[in-house]
């Protein structure tokens, strides 16, 4: 048997944890018709709450997206998409298929962001 998805724990109205699984790339995929590959910092509004709420809800089947906007705040969006290029980072293989890297800030890809390697 695989070893669980790795989780990155987040704080809502209380520590939640998020994991990425395949059910969560492949329900990303119906909501948004982006595939997880094309992910990277420049997510837009909705594409980070999908994913949020997608990823909390491994854990907490009982959400509704409804439930988990009211958890978010707009102020904590970058904190937000930090967090879920860790948690898609940590839970890809290296050897490729993962999420694109970063942007640099000359718009280039640095190729290696791998701060997040703990699991």
């Amino acid at each position: 048997m695989g070893e669980a998805a790795p989780f990155v724990e987040i704080m809502l109205d209380k520590p939640r944890k998020m994991q990425f699984t395949f059910g969560v790339a492949k329900k990303f995929k119906e909501h948004t018709g982006k595939s997880i590959t094309d992910i990277d910092e420049n997510m837009t509004f909705d594409e980070v709450t999908v994913l949020l709420y997608l990823t909390l809800r491994v854990e907490d089947k009982e959400l509704t997206q409804e439930q988990a906007d009211d958890l978010f705040h707009v102020a904590n969006l970058e904190e937000y998409t930090e967090k879920l290029l860790t948690l898609i980072g940590a839970s890809t293989p290296e050897a490729g298929g993962g999420p694109k890297a970063p942007a640099s800030p000359t718009g280039s890809s640095s190729g290696a962001s791998d701060e997040s390697a703990s699991a």
